[in-house]
């Protein structure tokens, strides 16, 4: 797991070459064991590593054995063997423990395609010296990031996280409206926006080739293929090809050269995932689990009831009103723009706690977009098919600020610089899938090429890496992500029995109270954190003399909003609370530092 970055030229003007090792510095966090660069007037290319496979031989960047191939990895390429003897095969051979260094051969083997071949998770930069081609490639759900961006001098510019980006010194930092207009909706802001109008997060399961002299490329190689083909498939079939699908998904990440642990709230994915790993390594490992002071969040107990079932060595950490306190500004830091889900508070607190004992986590992340979990699903499935899609799904998905509280606290002159306003923007997103599926199965294709890349993944990379942690997540395998999704919803929603198919596979392997419990996500008791502990701060920063001029809301709106505050309102408040911090800490701090710099 690594940070990365670099520019190249795409003309006549050289890189700026101090960026890509400053920006790696800035990520120091996401690879602490080592750095590497490589450099000449046209490219820049820098990595910082935290080692996990190839201890002593895994440096990066890697090179092709001619030299004229250069790339950095962000992640890890868990069928890096069975590449080496393809490669070997064809007269390739590849030197060296790194699954890193299977890339540059791969690359020159089977050119832009080689992406297809990569079963992982990775965010990869090639530079091909002799074509000045620069080739970035995200993996097929968006576990890894990647930021970029053209400066007006003629160079492209990358890296894995976005503050790093922003070293650039050829970067403007104008906020896009757009993207503050869905982030208020959605708690994030969605690729490819950023919150800046000159930078792009490149998209899951995409490959851009950026070349000089040539027009930017781009193409999707991989995507969630909904189709409910598998309806008259008999369950017990279902239910093996499943179960084999995920043993080889959890056996596949095992492979590690230090501490390997896993994440267990306490839920059916973690816990199934767990026991999973545990009956196939044969010992026990270390979980961690988080808990808090309100029953009603707290879910320590029955991760412990797991872990006791599984025989692991079980860690927990209670979170409390100080800890939401002093995550805010390291969670907003490390994602570089706004976001505001609060549950990155626990996932901040839990993968703190996994990294006094180890520095690999296995995670039951991403099973409720292609399993049917969510609650919303039900809202979704029980609503009058009464208006458009995309309408309907939008009245159960937007649980950030609801259109009718923008409308109150937009100035006019913000809402005018919004296309459309106010705009759904699932519409577009929806006109992708397939008319001819059933609704829930095209909700949850939106939500897997939206929802989990932008606001679940997001939350579990920035999260680990802020602490040196690398998450790998079984249900996010793409084999198993294929087969899936060819079932249709029906099947996986029975009644109000959601992830039907992946229950019974956990009966297989878990106590069935288990089974049997009412889903919780990650989530943390804001709520009441909003009305005590921290009502102080977020009403003193939202109503401050920046915030109030910032140009976005009515000033007088966003008092009466702040001052009456309601529950219901409780994730619109933390959303506006988050932009107007993110301000405080990227924007305002910047601005402060260039004034300073000028004067000096």
């Amino acid at each position: 797991m690594c940070g990365i970055a670099g520019s190249v030229s795409l003309g006549h003007a050289p890189v700026h070459a101090p960026y890509a090792s400053a920006a790696c510095a800035a990520m120091a966090h996401r690879g602490p064991d080592e750095t590497g660069s490589f450099s000449t007037p046209r490219a820049a290319l820098a990595m910082c590593r935290l080692k996990v496979i190839g201890l002593h031989d895994g440096s990066q960047p890697v090179f092709s054995d001619d030299g004229t191939v250069v790339c950095v990895l962000n992640g890890e390429i868990y069928n890096h063997q069975e590449l080496r003897a393809f490669l070997a095969a064809r007269g390739r051979p590849v030197h060296g423990g790194s699954d890193a260094q299977v890339l540059p051969h791969l690359y020159q083997e089977l050119g832009e395609d080689f992406v297809e071949r990569l079963h992982g998770m990775f965010a990869v930069a090639v530079y091909d010296t002799r074509r000045d081609r620069l080739v970035l490639a995200t993996d097929r759900v968006g576990k890894k990031p990647l930021f970029y961006a053209a400066p007006a001098d003629g160079t492209v510019a990358f890296a894995s996280e976005l503050s790093a980006l922003m070293l650039h010194p050829g970067i403007g930092r104008d906020v896009d409206p757009v993207a503050v207009d869905q982030y208020l909706s959605y708690r994030v802001v969605p690729a490819p926006h950023t919150i800046y109008r000159q930078v792009r997060k490149l998209e899951p399961a995409t490959v851009l080739v950026l070349e000089a002299g040539r027009p930017q490329r781009q193409s999707t190689y991989w995507q969630f293929s909904f189709s409910a083909e598998l309806h008259d498939t008999p369950q017990a079939e279902l239910d093996d090809r499943i179960d084999a699908l995920l043993q080889q998904a959890v056996q596949d990440r095992l492979e590690s050269d230090v501490p390997l642990g896993a994440m267990l709230s306490g839920g059916l994915d973690s816990s199934l995932v767990v026991a999973m790993a545990t009956r196939q390594l044969g010992r026990p490992i270390h979980t961690f689990s988080v808990g808090f002071e309100h029953a009603a969040f707290d879910e320590s107990a029955h991760a412990r009831t797991v872990a006791e079932h599984c025989g692991t060595r079980h860690h927990v950490y209670r979170i409390g009103a100080d800890d939401a306190k002093d995550a805010v500004d390291t969670i907003l830091s490390h994602m570089g723009e706004p976001y505001a889900f609060p549950s990155a508070i626990a996932a901040s607190c839990m993968y703190r706690l996994a990294r006094q004992y180890v520095t690999v986590v296995l995670t039951g992340d991403g099973s409720d977009e292609i399993f049917c979990g969510y609650g919303r699903y039900r809202r979704l499935r029980d609503l009058p098919a009464s208006t458009d899609l995309a309408d309907r799904y939008e009245r159960v998905l937007v649980d950030g600020v609801p259109h009718a509280v923008k409308d109150r606290l937009y100035t006019a002159g913000f809402a005018a610089r919004i296309p459309g306003h106010p705009h759904n923007y699932l519409q577009a997103r929806f006109d992708r899938t397939d008319p001819s599926l059933p609704d829930l199965d095209r909700a949850m294709q939106v939500d897997s090429s939206f929802w989990l890349s932008d606001a679940q993944l997001v939350k579990i990379d920035r999260m680990s890496m802020a602490h040196s942690v690398e998450p790998r997540s079984p249900l996010l395998d793409h084999r198993l992500i294929d087969y899936v999704t060819r079932i249709p919803a029906a099947r996986k929603l029975v009644g109000t029995n959601e992830k039907a198919p992946l229950k019974r596979v956990a009966a297989r392997y878990l106590p069935r109270h288990v089974l049997e419990r009412r889903k919780q996500e990650l989530a943390v008791p804001l709520e009441s954190w909003l009305g005590t502990a921290l009502r102080g701060t977020i009403t003193d920063t939202l109503l401050s003399e920046a915030s109030l001029d910032r140009g976005y809301f009515r000033p007088d709106a966003l008092r009466s909003v702040v001052r009456e505050f309601r529950p219901e309102h409780s994730y619109a408040l933390w959303t506006l609370f988050m932009l107007e911090r993110w301000h405080q800490l990227q924007e305002d701090s910047t601005a402060r530092a260039a004034a300073t710099a000028a004067h000096a």
